[in-house]
């Protein structure tokens, strides 16, 4: 009877074990399908730019490198119409570093400053003159630049890091 007793407790527990165990496999699952996701919304276009090189100041870097030093929670957009990469993230020191925020701004804008770089590819270069970089805070432009200034100073920012 005990025996009994015993057996038809483990298998109760077991039971209930089975249900969790089979919402464990769901959920990773889950977690597997959303990480295919994001992988196939980046563009066969996109990685074949990020794997591009860049020569400047004697040194050497891709464009992939450029972008996840310099910035934060990366999103990247090609445009094959336009040529265009758009790339978009959120704002880090020492990006900028030439203005005259204090350490809250600084802090406020590691939260939700966002920076959105457009360039414009010829081949397999960036066209300078067609690049542009803003920083947004609050739903307001605060910084601007473009052009070959604006290219540059991502390249030399990424140098300082």
């Amino acid at each position: 009877m005990t025996k009994l007793t015993f057996i038809t407790c483990l298998s109760v527990l077991l039971a209930g074990c089975g249900d969790r165990l089979s919402e464990i496999k769901d959920a990773v699952s889950g977690i597997n399908s959303a990480a295919d996701a994001a992988a196939n919304a980046v563009s066969r276009d996109v990685h074949a730019i990020r794997a591009l090189t860049i020569n400047y100041n004697d040194e050497s870097f891709t464009i992939n490198d450029l972008f996840k030093t310099i910035l934060r929670d990366i999103r990247w957009e090609y445009d094959a119409k336009k040529n265009e990469l758009h790339v978009q993230g959120t704002w880090q020191a020492p990006l900028f570093s030439e203005q005259a925020w204090d350490q809250a701004m600084q802090k406020q804008l590691a939260e939700t400053g966002i920076v959105s770089v457009t360039c414009t590819m010829n081949g397999e270069q960036i066209d300078a003159s067609q690049t542009s970089i803003t920083l947004v805070f609050n739903d307001e432009k605060i910084l601007q630049m473009d052009g070959e200034v604006a290219l540059h100073h991502l390249y030399d920012t990424y140098l300082k890091k």
